[in-house]
């Protein structure tokens, strides 16, 4: 947010007592949090989890309504929910925080297709769609919830699905009204490697390096035109 983010993303995942946690890996992976590395988030209460200390700093993980109040008026929040069985309580998590106009849920093409839609209240909140498979953007153009679908994520390996991005963006996806997103295959990319996907017609554009990302944005807002870029 301090370097000029729009939107920040968070891995979704519930404790033992029902909470929404901001946590990537369960069990708890070394580079995580030493502290608590192998313990299970779903076997641990909220308080629990808050007490674990991330690899080389200070900070703890926080809760899912933690992050959604201090992103209020801030920023953006995607929450990527890393079980099918926890999108439910995601987006019950989305409704009690009144968040479902300033967050949103990433699942997987096929959960979105199959399971989103059986649940209660699904259509109260938006969704990215996830995809694994060039198939994943015919099985979500014909899904029942592409209504809530508002972006499609292509994987940083696309280039092997044997298909053209800017012709499948411009013809299938912003005519059903959805947004694209996605990201290099580098995990720190530099600007030219950013600059190159919106110039192939992706929408937004998902990094781990803010400062390049950001830039890589105002150059290519400059370039057409827009203002403030």
């Amino acid at each position: 947010f301090v370097l000029g983010s729009d939107a920040v993303k968070g891995d979704f995942r519930v404790s033992k007592d029902g909470i929404g946690m901001v946590t990537h890996s369960s069990p708890i992976e070394i580079w995580e949090s030493p502290m608590c590395v192998g313990r299970k988030i779903e076997d641990m209460t909220a308080a629990q989890i808050e007490k674990c200390k991330m690899a080389l700093t200070n900070y703890t993980f926080i809760s899912v309504p933690e992050l959604l109040a201090w992103a209020k008026d801030n920023v953006i929040v995607m929450l990527c929910v890393k079980e099918s069985k926890d999108i439910a309580r995601a987006i019950t998590t989305l409704i009690e925080n009144n968040a479902t106009d300033r967050a949103f849920l990433e699942v997987h093409v096929s959960d979105m297709a199959n399971l989103v839609p059986t649940l209660p209240d699904w259509d109260q909140v938006y969704y990215l769609a996830e995809a694994g498979s060039k198939g994943d953007i015919d099985t979500i153009l014909a899904a029942k919830s592409l209504n809530r679908s508002f972006t499609f994520e292509f994987d940083p390996n696309y280039t092997q699905w044997g298909i053209n991005i800017t012709q499948v963006i411009e013809e299938q996806l912003h005519p059903h009204g959805m947004r694209s997103l996605a990201a290099t295959t580098e995990d720190l990319p530099g600007v030219a490697e950013q600059e190159a996907l919106f110039r192939l017609g992706v929408d937004v554009v998902y990094t781990y390096d803010t400062v390049n990302g950001i830039a890589a944005r105002t150059n290519i807002d400059k370039e057409r035109g827009v203002t403030p870029p």
